[in-house]
């Protein structure tokens, strides 16, 4: 004869043993969403980082190691170093049309439990920005015997020095909340950029661009305002353009 409530507590055991395996399977595929998002969200920073690296470097010295897709894959391996998943970038177009950077990366992950058929997951994280360009030539020549100077699109200076500092960006990225104690090499303001700023507010932590000689700031490092176009003309067609502080005395 059964214990009195005996019966009941029978019954309260076998829900436990049912539903306490559901439960703890749960919290488990919980958790391993949560890692699975960990890696995505680092893979990305990983990527987003090479990728801006690679475009403000390209602006300051052209090269074709930039051009390079086994440059970006050492970049993101390293990156994505402790963690272990293998991002391939084989998919990536890298400077295939107007000075872009497509970074697409594939990796998979392992399941922890053989639920479904397959044992790995994959996933694809996609990165794009334009390299920044510093400069559209760099070459150096004469010309009938003539001197030659190079002017920027609205400069008022010429120069003699293709090569000098005041022709050359230098771009940073900083908050929009120093701009106000921030000035260019030539002590003047950083304003808004007509073309990716327009119609934009900016909180404080705002990240934006700024160059060295600039007097505009950027909400993007792919800006088509960055561009500096450099043009060579002879000395005699400076017109009302005065020789650069720098290099205009340089013969």
């Amino acid at each position: 004869m059964p214990f009195p409530g005996s019966r009941g507590k029978a019954s309260i055991t076998v829900e436990a043993a049912l539903v306490l395996p559901l439960f703890i399977f749960a919290m488990c595929l919980i958790a391993y969403m949560g890692l699975l998002m960990t890696y995505e969200s680092r893979v990305t920073w990983a990527m987003t980082r090479a990728a801006r690296e690679a475009s403000a470097a390209y602006g300051a010295k052209e090269s074709k190691v930039f051009e390079s897709l086994v440059y970006y894959q050492g970049l993101v391996t390293a990156y994505t170093s402790g963690t272990p998943v293998l991002v391939s970038l084989l998919s990536s177009d890298i400077m295939e049309e107007n000075e872009e950077i497509d970074l697409v990366g594939d990796y998979g992950v392992k399941l922890p439990f053989r639920v479904i058929k397959t044992p790995l997951l994959t996933f694809r994280v996609r990165v794009h920005t334009r390299a920044f360009v510093g400069v559209d030539s760099r070459e150096k020549s004469k010309e009938d015997g003539q001197e030659i100077v190079y002017v920027t699109e609205h400069g008022r200076v010429y120069h003699r020095d293709l090569d000098c500092t005041y022709l050359t960006l230098s771009l940073s990225q900083v908050v929009y909340g120093d701009l106000e104690a921030l000035r260019n090499a030539g002590g003047g303001i950083y304003k808004e950029c007509e073309r990716c700023c327009k119609n934009r507010s900016f909180s404080p932590e705002t990240k934006v661009w700024i160059t060295n000689y600039g007097d505009r700031f950027h909400t993007s490092n792919a800006c088509k305002s960055l561009k500096r176009s450099i043009r060579k003309i002879h000395l005699r067609e400076v017109g009302s353009r005065v020789a650069c502080s720098k290099c205009g005395g340089k013969k």
